[in-house]
């Protein structure tokens, strides 16, 4: 369990590289994935419920036992071998025997046994992390820190190393604070994400409730949407380049996020003509240009090709507003 209440951290007089007014709750077996740019504060928050750094204001508490994991282990223990290596981690007030067979364990559920005698030097880098990974779990702890793990892995092997510790963490209810900035990972592994800019927590949710409802035009932009018209109110309807739209939203202003794949194919007094397009793993993309508005648009037909014209419009029940 994490739990702080008006948290801040200053690291000089304009306040660059720390966290201000932070609020956050985060329940025992519960996974958080914290995002946003660098900079943007989300180690610094880290530091601090790691006790690494201290807050200036504001209340922290957390479950006594926290392992950070970092992955930037140094080269000075490639001479041990590995089950030397995590039996002397084990910090437990147990027999070593026991700690002996927490090793063998936890190689037996990171698929490591075969390398229990080898060196460090000797293991590949999957195989490091993997070590690595139970080095912090067999001490029990009932919160994890992870600052980008893996990064420098390749996907099948991240994959890999993921199921397996997620599903570890699941049924041993280890709650996780996680900074990634990798979507597919934090929506598939995250049951709450949060989102920093400037050192502040501007959105928190579900995955599902932050990516079809972003508060602001930061957490929009970050989540990789592009279509944003500024759209106004006028005697109960929107006027946007389609024509008005009855939507019930507050404010007479706002700007209109039109998601990628919210497109069909209608009639509309805005005909597109296609700038250019590019294949990716969900589709085909189209950079479309509509008289004076450019969007992107996200279809899985192939027939399409750069200079056809076409006629577009969003599909109105998948947009959303972003208040002005």
């Amino acid at each position: 369990m994490i739990r702080l209440k008006n948290v801040s951290k200053k690291f000089d007089h304009r306040g660059i590289a720390g966290v201000t007014d932070i609020n956050l709750d985060i329940k025992r077996g519960e996974v958080f994935c914290l995002m946003g740019p660098n900079g943007s504060g989300k180690t610094t928050l880290l530091n601090l419920i790691s006790k690494e750094i201290t807050q200036d204001q504001g209340t922290l508490e957390t479950e006594s036992e926290i392992a950070f994991f970092k992955s930037s282990r140094q080269d000075e223990n490639d001479s041990l071998n590995v089950q030397k290596y995590l039996i002397q981690k084990n910090t437990l007030d147990i027999p070593d025997e026991k700690k002996l067979q927490l090793a063998r364990d936890f190689a037996d559920i990171f698929e490591f046994t075969f390398q229990l005698r080898q060196n460090f030097g000797q293991l590949s880098a999957g195989q490091k992390q993997k070590v690595e990974l139970a080095a912090i779990l067999v001490n029990q702890p009932s919160l994890i820190l992870l600052d980008e793990p893996f990064n420098h892995l390749d996907p099948f092997t991240r994959q890999d190393i993921f199921q397996t510790f997620f599903e570890y963490l699941s049924h041993k209810e280890i709650s996780v604070l996680w900074v990634t900035h990798s979507f597919e990972e934090a929506f598939k592994y995250a049951h709450r994400m949060g989102f920093m800019n400037f050192g502040k927590l501007v959105q928190t949710g579900t995955p599902f409730e932050v990516l079809s409802n972003p508060r602001d035009l930061f957490v929009a932009k970050f989540l990789g949407h592009e279509n944003f018209v500024t759209v106004s109110k006028s005697d109960g309807q929107w006027a946007t380049p389609w024509g008005p739209l009855s939507l019930d939203h507050p404010g007479s202003e706002a700007i209109l996020v039109i998601p990628e794949t919210a497109w069909i194919e209608g009639t509309s007094s805005l005909s597109g003509r296609i700038n250019k397009s590019w294949t990716t793993l969900q589709g085909r993309k189209f950079d479309i240009q509509f008289d004076s508005y450019r969007f992107i648009v996200q279809s899985s037909s192939y027939t399409l090709s750069d200079q056809d014209a076409l006629v577009m419009i969003p599909d109105f029940s998948r947009v959303f507003f972003i208040p002005l």
